[in-house]
């Protein structure tokens, strides 16, 4: 069933902007992008550390042309969760915290 939700959700993306993140993100961890996957935890499975994890929130500000607020920072622990940190501060609210 979760693999079924997993499908779904990346059914409805927008692609260009998930590859734009995984792009940001394997620029700053130092990785081939194509070992960014929609699930590929940041700190754990590429090595990020919070510093890195500061310069990506930077970047996809900037980039972006968003806000994101710090305290988010903890939620964007893959491609999935900061693409959704990054679509609530395209419209202006903090993501769910669930």
């Amino acid at each position: 069933m979760a693999e079924q939700n997993m499908d779904m959700e990346l059914q409805d993306i927008d692609v260009e902007l998930r590859d734009r993140i995984r792009g940001i993100i394997a620029d700053i961890v130092e990785v081939d992008i194509d070992e960014i996957e929609w699930t590929t935890h940041f700190w754990d499975e590429l090595g990020a550390d919070s510093l890195q994890g500061i310069e990506i929130l930077s970047t996809l500000e900037r980039r972006l042309g968003i806000t994101i607020e710090q305290r988010l920072l903890a939620e964007m622990k893959d491609v999935r969760s900061t693409y959704g940190v990054v679509l609530a501060a395209r419209k202006g609210m903090a993501p769910d915290a669930s």
